[in-house]
């Protein structure tokens, strides 16, 4: 590989809502000791990038806290020359409520007044995408919004509410013609949700969670529930939370994705939602989840798992001229502010 080129890098950077605000976070200041200094380059922030509802109104109480988490990530990126996107979470729609464009809009149009940049926040206008992004002659990256698909409420669809698809068939038509068209290329897809997950929101449980059931959401919760208590993992595995791989209307989102991918061997699929780091193999795809910026959840083993961890941290990924992929994982290490590396392996 020394023979290769680097031609590109991408930064995947998950969940990064909780940041701390009075002082530097260590996540942040991690990012900045990996910051590319090549402009072919990228930072991408997968979704969840307000915590703990997105962006409100400005007579709300939490407006000026939003803004802070914002400005601290702007103030991160000050001296970086290469390109930065953010996508959307559920956090960002305030949590799927039927409110939740209102929230993604303010978002919007705060990121693009801050970082002067028109496509910073994309899919425009919180439509479902797809976004495409021809990066360079060996890479494109397309980012499609996967809260669309569950979102409560006013959800924007059409070229009257400044979307290129009518109606969701075309979603999946306009995104097959854009993969078909980069076939050649290296193909870095973006989306919050992840298709695969070895944690809570993939349907995977510790036994504590069976037998204390409330753990699922409060840590320290151990009231016991033995047998009554399975049943709420096994709801959430079959049936899903709003925000669960399993939540009916994701599942058709999945499948269809799950079928797409499949013809275009080596694509990138990144997202975060998880608070872990995951990178998952599977029919010749790449599963990347990175969503351990604000803090870090369980992640189980699996068949398809080449690397798991719960602890903060972010992959990189570096493109070479002969169109190989690595991929690395660094995570927070408060002994060293380059952090650890703790993963680092090439892609199909």
């Amino acid at each position: 590989m020394s023979t290769q080129k680097l031609t590109y890098e991408v930064l995947l950077i998950g969940d990064s809502g909780n940041v701390k605000r009075n002082k530097p976070d260590e996540l942040l200041e991690l990012m900045k000791v990996h910051l590319p200094h090549d402009e072919a380059s990228a930072v991408i922030f997968l979704g969840d990038n307000v915590y703990p509802k997105g962006f409100p109104s400005e007579d709300d109480p939490l407006r000026k806290d939003a803004e802070t988490v914002l400005i601290k990530h702007h103030e991160a990126l000050k001296d970086y020359k290469g390109k930065v996107i953010f996508i959307s979470g559920n956090h960002d729609w305030n949590k799927g409520k039927e409110d939740g464009l209102a929230y993604f809009l303010r978002q919007q149009n705060f990121l693009k007044d801050l970082f002067k940049q028109d496509d910073i926040f994309v899919p425009e206008n919180g439509c479902p995408g797809p976004k495409e992004f021809n990066v360079s002659d060996d890479l494109v990256i397309v980012a499609i919004n996967t809260q669309w698909w569950i979102q409560k409420g006013n959800k924007p669809l059409g070229k009257n509410e400044g979307c290129n698809i009518e109606n969701e068939e075309d979603f999946f038509i306009q995104l097959e013609e854009i993969l078909h068209r980069n076939q050649f290329k290296r193909i870095l897809v973006l989306g919050h949700y992840p298709i695969y997950s070895y944690s809570l929101h993939g349907g995977r449980y510790k036994l504590k969670h069976h037998l204390f059931p409330f753990t699922l959401y409060k840590k320290n919760v151990y009231l016991p529930l033995p047998l009554v208590g399975s049943l709420l993992p096994l709801y959430r595995k079959y049936f899903g939370a709003k925000e669960d791989l399993s939540h009916p209307r994701f599942k058709i989102l999945r499948a269809r994705l799950k079928q797409i991918f499949k013809k275009y061997p080596g694509l990138i699929y990144a997202a975060g939602h998880e608070h872990n780091l995951q990178f998952i193999e599977k029919y010749q795809i790449n599963y990347v989840i990175s969503g351990a910026a604000s803090k870090a959840t369980y992640v189980l083993d699996s068949k398809h798992s080449r690397f798991g961890i719960s602890a903060k941290g972010f992959f990189k990924l570096k493109f070479y001229s002969n169109k190989k992929v690595e991929i690395e994982a660094i995570i927070v290490d408060e002994k060293n502010e380059a952090g650890e590396l703790v993963y680092d392996g090439w892609m199909v």
